[in-house]
């Protein structure tokens, strides 16, 4: 009436063999995500600073703080966030120029983000 079956105790097993890859899957599939959500993040905002500072009222100064309280606001106050910024001038128009690089550690491995923005302005009218 009692009998043993073969597959007694494969539970464990069972187990092992699932949880572990499905946690390795979890955790790649997180970090991308931060890291993407990053990067867009510090994206949007230099294309936002280098568009503010490419106003008529505006300067450069005033563009890279607007990049810099972005990036905070939507990061919080930990990312560390450089902000460099350039003009070059072709006839009556100027190109500026953004690369803002963000020292973060959410991703296992990566340690820089940087991205680029260019906006134009023209100096006649």
């Amino acid at each position: 009436m009692w009998s043993v079956s073969k597959d007694e105790g494969s539970a464990v097993a069972g187990f092992v063999l699932v949880a572990f890859p499905m946690l390795a899957i979890f955790s790649v599939t997180t970090s991308i995500t931060l890291a993407s959500y990053t990067r867009l993040v510090l994206l949007d905002a230099t294309i936002e600073g280098a568009r503010y500072a490419s106003l008529a009222d505006q300067d450069l100064e005033s563009g890279i703080s607007r990049t810099k309280d972005l990036v905070t606001r939507s990061l919080g106050q930990a990312a560390s966030v450089s902000v460099e910024a350039s003009i070059s001038r072709i006839g009556a128009t100027e190109s500026i120029r953004f690369v803002s690089t963000l020292g973060h550690s959410l991703v296992p491995g990566s340690r820089l983000i940087s991205v680029s923005s260019v906006s134009t302005r023209e100096l006649e009218y």
